[in-house]
């Protein structure tokens, strides 16, 4: 008698089978709605960065606006006259409108053989405006040494400095490192990196290692970023320097995987997450903007890594 009794317990009929069906099929379709909803009516998030960047740049403004004005109030007029800045005092330099915080590192430079060749070095001074170099080159005028003259012991000291040996090998004598010349950040390779001062075949494999990393240099600074490169020693390549017109290697925010993205010094482990996270939660990124969404990324952190990527539908 048990057996009748529980085939007639779970028997149904036609009409209580289609009701079940429909009702798992409500149970299923309710259960997703939220997560449709979330995709298809995204809810417009309030421009807080866009507010505080404003906010930075208007302090920035008034800052340089305080800045410029104390500057003029203590500076007199300048006195435009022919010099020779590799003669030139510091009272004259100071009388072409120069501070004497800048003649002085001027007239350091000078004690150590430092030598002004040509106007343009002007622009290598550290302090001078671009504004009052643009007006002073016209006025430099650089008496030229005559051929078979000694010149002075700091001069010669200050050449020995920037002419660094290199051992080879199969010789026993040390031989003079080639003058620099000016390279292509992105093209160079480490033979050219070497020829720079300061930079021996270490540093030239880790700089061109850290430019393949980030898929090019789009700025010349980029270079003082390589790992255990000092500033010193960027200071004295950053005139050999220039910025060709080679392209970068981007990376596709919806279609690079998190071990990629990862690998690129810009955005590391932590970011790469965040990435794939947001692009799973909201069916993949449509605007580059979205990514100053996530946590970690800040306007630096935007800048830097804006370069490097891109957005494909």
């Amino acid at each position: 008698m048990r057996k009748p009794y529980l085939k007639a317990l779970f028997h149904f009929s036609r009409k209580e089978r289609a009701g079940i069906l429909l009702l798992l099929a409500l149970i299923v379709l309710t259960s997703r709605l939220p997560h449709w909803w979330a995709h298809f009516h995204r809810t417009a998030v309030a421009d807080t960065i866009g507010f505080y960047n404003a906010l930075q740049a208007l302090e920035a403004l008034q800052a340089d606006s305080v800045e410029v004005a104390t500057t003029y109030a203590h500076t007199s007029q300048p006195t435009l006259f022919y010099f020779d800045p590799n003669t030139l005092s510091a009272a004259g330099w100071q009388q072409l409108g120069i501070s004497a915080r800048t003649a002085a590192t001027i007239a350091r430079y000078l004690e150590k053989g430092g030598r002004f060749r040509q106007a343009t070095d002007l622009q290598r001074i550290y302090g001078l405006t671009p504004v009052l170099c643009r007006q002073l080159q016209p006025y430099v005028r650089i008496v030229r040494e005559e051929r078979g003259m000694r010149a002075p012991d700091s001069a010669r000291h200050f050449e020995r400095r920037y002419n660094s040996y290199t051992y080879r090998k199969d010789s026993s004598a040390y031989h003079p490192k080639p003058s620099p010349h000016i390279i292509d950040i992105n093209a160079a390779d480490t033979s050219a990196w070497q020829s720079l001062p300061g930079i021996g075949p270490g540093f030239a494999r880790r700089i061109v290692a850290f430019r393949d990393k980030l898929g090019g240099f789009y700025d010349i600074m980029q270079v003082s970023e390589c790992y255990g490169l000092p500033d010193s020693t960027f200071k004295k390549i950053q005139p050999f320097l220039q910025n060709g017109n080679s392209s970068l290697k981007k990376l596709d925010l919806n279609l690079t995987d998190e071990k990629s993205l990862a690998a690129h010094p810009y955005i590391r482990y932590k970011l790469a997450r965040l990435i794939v996270q947001y692009r799973s939660a909201h069916g993949g990124f449509r605007h580059v903007e979205e990514l100053r969404q996530l946590p970690l990324v800040d306007e630096i952190i935007y800048r830097k890594i804006e370069h490097y990527i891109v957005i494909t539908f």
